[in-house]
């Protein structure tokens, strides 16, 4: 990211400061932003910000009290400090906060997985280590505390703002099956016994597997299907005082998307039991709508069509995203907010941020106007890609509420309504339930996905 931050690009930092703190006239009119050192001993009573025109350098890149400077302008091992009665920023920290917010380092990024994901292992966050922290937030604490040590000079108090007590708990489902004993199932788990496509289970377990599939698909009534279980998950969630939203899938692309129809009577009379639950309904972009405008209000209006209501926010199936092209299309079709944001392979903060945002338009050097709640953990992540134990997995998922709690920010789970598969993760229906409960025991304030973006536009 070579060059200086736009007004544009610094305007949109500000912008999201702004949740956490009042950026209002009276501050802004000592704003300088500057690129020389003598602006420094000729004037007096200003807050200076030095920008900074070099991309990002890592072997340049060091830290301060363990959080990094991506674009340093000195040695100097301090953020800020008064000089002269000036407020100084030794170090480029807005463009820091546009590199980690924007979305930066995935625009036109080649280093995609065999999904077409950006990768965790090409990221800033994993070069630095710094995925479990949301080093955005600790930027703007910085900025916060050093504009209160400026404005006391100034006899003028700065005004905290929050979303949330405490912190925000978005409890989310992605929908991609609801059926669970299916013909493609019974084919796959045949091809598995017989050692033709990888597999995660003992060939006595793929044996059972067959078997039992192949039973289940046999009867006439009565048949078991653990994928439509979400009086269970109601269940659950309602002990904790908890709603949820669920994102439903589109039947599409084969094998790629999901096995049901919004259309269904049985997913509709689903659509109806959830609205009464207070749950929320979003849509699942399917495979094909990532990059395919005309695909995404195709699902959208079908989804839209067996509800009362429209549905105000997606998650992309897969965690599918092309950066600016998926959110683009969010906004041209009306979407008020998206929640994929995160690294398939590592729980976290992929924009290094704990609160909703917004995405850059790099092209048009404008901020979109579409919402992103960022998704910290997904079971798939835990489980499959990092092959945490029960005990590591709720470490992990504690550290990250942990920081969270400490800027009142997000909290967003992902937990797939088919994800119990105890042969494969044994306990892990009591790992789930065990959760919630720690979960509610830290005290957020349960939020759905429109709730949370109500906040936003009330702040």
């Amino acid at each position: 990211m070579k060059g200086y931050l736009t007004s544009k690009q610094i305007e949109y930092v500000f912008y999201h400061l702004n949740l956490s703190i009042d950026i209002n006239d009276e501050i802004k009119k000592f704003f300088v932003f500057n690129t020389k050192d003598d602006f420094i001993v000729n004037n007096s009573g200003k807050i200076i910000f030095k920008l900074s025109d070099k991309k990002i350098d890592f072997p340049k890149i060091f830290q301060i009290d363990n959080i990094p400077i991506l674009f340093p302008l000195s040695s100097e091992e301090k953020f800020y400090s008064i000089v002269n009665n000036n407020l100084v920023f030794y170090h480029d920290i807005l463009k820091s906060c546009f590199y980690l917010l924007s979305g930066y380092q995935e625009y036109n990024s080649k280093n995609l997985d065999s999904f077409g994901r950006f990768t965790f292992k090409n990221s800033v966050q994993d070069k630095l280590g710094i995925v479990d922290k949301p080093i955005v937030n600790y930027y703007f604490k910085i900025i916060e505390t050093a504009f209160k040590e400026f404005l006391k000079f100034q006899n003028i108090e700065l005004k905290k703002k929050t979303l949330f007590y405490n912190f925000a708990f978005f409890l989310t489902h992605d929908i991609d099956n609801v059926d669970y004993y299916t013909f493609n199932r019974l084919l796959y788990k045949i091809k598995e016994t017989l050692g033709l496509v990888k597999t995660y289970y003992s060939f006595y377990t793929n044996i059972k597997h067959v078997l039992k599939t192949s039973l289940e698909l046999l009867k006439l009534c009565k048949k078991q299907n653990p994928a439509w279980n979400f009086n269970y998950l109601r269940e659950i969630e309602k002990r904790n005082n908890f709603r949820s939203a669920f994102y439903f899938l589109q039947k599409d692309k084969k094998h790629h998307d999901s096995n049901y129809h919004y259309s269904e009577k049985r997913i509709n009379s689903l659509f109806q039991y959830l609205i009464k639950e207070e749950c929320e309904i979003g849509l699942h972009g399917t495979v094909a709508s990532v990059v395919n405008e005309n695909r995404l209000i195709q699902i959208l209006d079908n989804l839209n069509a067996n509800l009362p209501k429209k549905v105000s926010g997606i998650r992309q199936h897969r965690l599918l995203y092309k950066l600016p092209q998926t959110t683009l299309n969010h906004e041209k079709v009306g979407l008020s907010y998206d929640t994929s944001l995160s690294f398939a392979e590592r729980e976290g903060f992929r924009n290094s941020f704990c609160l909703p945002f917004k995405l850059y338009d790099f092209e048009s050097d404008r901020m979109i106007q579409v919402w992103e709640i960022p998704l910290n953990v997904m079971d798939v992540t835990l489980f499959h890609y990092r092959h945490l134990n029960n005990s590591e997995a709720l470490e992990s998922v504690k550290y990250l509420i942990h920081e969270i709690k400490k800027f009142k920010g997000v909290f967003t789970l992902l937990w797939h309504n088919d994800f119990f598969d105890e042969d494969r993760f044994p306990g892990i229906k009591s790992f789930y339930e065990a959760l919630l409960s720690y979960i509610y025991s830290e005290k957020p304030v349960n939020e759905l996905g429109y709730e949370i973006i109500d906040k936003c536009l009330e702040n």
